[in-house]
């Protein structure tokens, strides 16, 4: 292949925008090669370049990438913008798997219907203003550096300046509240090698138009993306009002009060006292304070959910874990309030001092630290990749609940096509491939923990649909058989039952989802 990566992708943003904005922000050049037509894709899905049938996909290092995140970690890893440590990179993790929430709305409004993107303008900004901008201005103004994590440009600041760019082109005057990243969206816009993207005639892509959003549909046979086929999203777990800290008058706070008034959103307010703001100011922790010791500390329902992927990549590992379960509305509140939950989300995690948040951080740290993550870049690579194919699966499988009844069976339906025509059979071949107990480097890696855990959900559905997979059978068996795995799945561990209706209605009730 080239020296240069080559990448494979429409000729528009979309998903492969960040990874240009990366390589570019690197130094790094780069080819493209645009797909315009159905048979484009077809020829990569038939030679065998394309392990789950999806774009993107990024042909570097003699490797065949696909999985948005897994390209960009081993960008980032390549070229030195993933923190000097397992704690720096962790909070670069968590930063950027919070704005990659918000990207993936901008991401999509291109193929909302006309009547509904208007909304979602207003959506972007309240989301954008409330939740996910005061975090990274806190992080700049408490730390005073040039950059969010260890002085240093990292994947997050490129990944937070392209969302910013993104939405400034929707709502030119959505930083007026927020000094520090007005001045932090500056420096790092002159910053030499993203200096010369942002310049007419690079490869930085315009901003999506009709012909684009019609583009990836015809690349499907017709299908075109939709909300609620984004990439693993976080549930949606605000409160009913926003609550603003500042005092009764304008400020920086009146844009923020004119937005959510625009949007018919109501909205309480505080801060009438000195005492108050001193007690506030007391109240404000830093992403990473030491709060614990000991082991860590599971914050979520007493449920799957996002967090059982986590319960078993501890297990597997050997670690004992305390469960913290949250029962009612007033306990999430109480946990935002006294734990700081950076993007007012859970799962949450303490651990080894540290507060995280983000299920793809949190399992990348557990992962790390208990050498389940392969021995070089190019092993994390495709550990990477595989559990970002998996996590698509499981996206399906989880929220197979949420489907009102007339539509579960064509639901059930579609997973168990994907489970053995997309995912199984992809795997299958990766072990036939190498010969291999494991997934990569002949290891356990977080890649085997995960996909078992996958079996035993998609046995639940259907037993038979492992039965045409030999190798992923004895894998199954293989890992099921470890030691730590086998006691967490033996009666009364701390592995969770399948979620039925009445778990699903307690989880809504608790965070005042309709």
């Amino acid at each position: 292949m080239a020296e240069k990566p080559k990448l494979h992708y429409p000729n528009g943003r979309g998903r492969m925008e960040t990874v240009r904005w990366v390589l570019a922000a690197a130094g790094v050049e780069f080819d493209e090669e645009f797909l315009e037509t159905k048979e484009q894709l077809q020829k990569l899905q038939d030679g065998n370049h394309l392990l789950f049938q999806q774009v993107p996909m990024v042909e570097i290092d003699g490797m065949k990438l696909v999985q948005t995140r897994s390209i960009l970690h081993y960008i980032a890893d390549r070229h030195h913008l993933f923190g000097k440590d397992l704690k720096e990179r962790t909070l670069i993790d968590m930063y950027v798997e919070g704005t990659l929430d918000l990207l993936e709305l901008i991401i999509m409004h291109p193929f909302l219907k006309p009547d509904d993107q208007q909304k979602e303008v207003v959506n972007m900004a309240q989301k954008a203003i409330i939740r996910y901008f005061p975090v990274f201005e806190k992080v700049l103004r408490e730390h005073g550096q040039r950059f969010l994590v260890g002085n240093q440009l990292s994947l997050a600041d490129i990944i937070l300046l392209q969302t910013i760019l993104a939405l400034e082109e929707k709502i030119p005057n959505i930083l007026s509240s927020f000094p520090h990243l007005q001045e932090y969206t500056v420096k790092m816009s002159n910053i030499p090698t993203i200096k010369k993207f942002l310049e007419p005639g690079s490869k930085k892509k315009p901003p999506p138009d009709e012909i684009y959003a019609w583009a990836p549909g015809a690349l499907n046979g017709g299908v075109y993306p939709t909300a609620h086929l984004r990439e693993n999203p976080e549930p949606e777990v605000m409160v009913a009002k926003p609550k603003l800290y500042y005092f009764r008058g304008r400020g920086r706070m009146e844009s923020i009060r004119w937005l959510l008034a625009a949007a018919g959103v109501e909205l309480e307010e505080f801060l009438e006292t000195r005492e108050q703001y001193e007690k506030l100011q007391k109240g404000l922790e830093k992403p990473g304070d030491y709060i614990m010791a000991g082991k860590p500390k599971l914050h979520y329902f007493n449920a799957r959910g996002r967090m059982e992927s986590i319960r078993w990549l501890l297990a597997a590992a050997g670690v004992e874990f305390e469960e913290k379960f949250i029962e009612t509305l007033e306990d999430f509140e109480k946990l935002k309030k006294d734990s700081g939950l950076i993007f007012q989300q859970v799962p949450m995690v303490e651990i080894d001092g540290m507060k995280l948040v983000q299920s793809r951080a949190i399992l990348n740290y557990i992962a790390t630290k208990y050498n389940l993550y392969g021995k070089d870049i190019k092993e994390r690579a495709l550990i990477d990749m595989y559990t970002e194919g998996m996590a698509d699966l499981n996206e399906m499988i989880l929220t197979l609940l949420l489907c009102p009844p007339n539509e579960i069976d064509a639901k059930i339906a579609l997973i168990k096509e994907k489970v053995t025509t997309r995912y199984f059979p992809a795997f299958e071949k990766v072990l036939k491939s190498h010969g291999q107990d494991y997934l990569v480097g002949n290891k356990l890696s977080r890649a085997d923990i995960y996909l078992v855990e996958l079996f035993y959900y998609v046995e639940e559905i259907d037993p038979s649909l492992l039965a045409n997979f030999p190798l992923l059978k004895a894998l199954k068996t293989r890992i099921s058989n470890l030691p730590t795995v086998k006691k967490f799945l033996q009666p009364g561990s701390q592995r969770k039952p399948p979620t039925d209706a009445k778990t699903l209605e307690e989880v809504k009730k608790i965070f005042n989802i309709k």
